[in-house]
């Protein structure tokens, strides 16, 4: 076989992919899972199943109170369109309760949103963003394959290493349009992510709920380009990748797994479909 160079791409041959990441549950996941399903956005709304139904305020801006409230557990098909992630029973620091009951929060929202959603969770977000080597350990025991920080990168790059997921900003970031700008509009060597997270208490508590609509509809011109995708989605996606079977010369590829996967192959988008075996046509030197 002559030189090559194979490259991931995402479904339907695309290059980039863009997918969010919100937090708590709370009420206000109405309105942006309303916003979501309008433009076409998939996101991954990380729950504490344990503070749902929860009904509460805090302090925003100036004084005014902002209502973080939860939805109530029998509201959880909210998401149904959407994907759900863990957040940890009670949203505690789990890098400060000791290992026996940070396990425990892992294991037992797990298993609570998965009896409420019927569906697997396989994603998870870290309470307050902080987490210790004993933390990733156990959500890896507990069968979580991700799990995002709240470290902000300002790249697209996927991660080297999924249980410390870093997103490439929040929507509050000055720079959240400039980054997506580039992202749309610019090339970027290797398949690209834009990583947004948040909480949508957030866009009432600062009255900036066309910040997400404005990212979304301008976003939305390039559905062309990009594949909008839950983080779970995204997870799935580079396993099966990751998981390609090369014979010894190259010329075969084998597809293990029950994904469909998108490969650059010669400068040209080649789809490898699930449980196939392709023959590569040879490249000249």
């Amino acid at each position: 076989m002559g030189k090559r160079m194979d490259k991931m791409l995402f479904p339907n041959g695309k290059s980039k992919a863009l997918t969010l990441s919100y937090d708590d549950g709370v009420v206000q996941d109405r309105r942006l899972v309303a916003l979501c399903e309008q433009y076409g956005i998939q996101c991954t709304f990380n729950l504490g199943s344990g503070v749902l139904g929860f009904q509460g305020q805090m302090p925003g801006p100036k004084g005014k109170p902002t209502d973080i409230s939860k939805i109530l557990p029998e509201e959880i098909s909210l998401y149904a369109n959407q994907d759900i992630g863990g957040h940890g029973l009670y949203h505690s620091a789990l890098d400060a309760v000791g290992t026996p009951l940070a396990v425990y929060e892992i294991i037992e929202d797990r298993r609570r949103l998965e009896q409420l959603s019927g569906r697997l969770v396989q994603m998870f977000a870290y309470p307050f963003g902080t987490f210790n080597p004993e933390v990733k350990e156990a959500l890896r025991l507990c069968g979580y394959r991700g799990a995002r920080t709240v470290r902000s990168t300002h790249s697209f790059d996927l991660p080297a290493d999924f249980l410390e997921w870093d997103p490439t900003c929040h929507h509050g970031d000055p720079d959240l349009m400039a980054l997506a700008k580039s992202f749309c509009t610019e090339f970027h060597f290797g398949p690209s992510l834009f990583f947004l997270w948040g909480h949508a208490y957030e866009f009432d508590s600062d009255d900036n709920w066309d910040v997400i609509e404005t990212l979304f509809r301008y976003v939305s011109q390039f559905a062309d380009q990009i594949w909008f995708a839950s983080n779970t989605q995204i997870l799935e996606y580079v396993a099966a990748y990751q998981q390609l079977v090369y014979s010894a010369d190259g010329s075969m590829i084998h597809n293990s797994s029950a994904v469909d996967v998108w490969i650059q192959l010669n400068r040209a988008p080649f789809l490898l479909a699930a449980g196939q075996t392709a023959r590569i046509p040879e490249t000249p030197l």
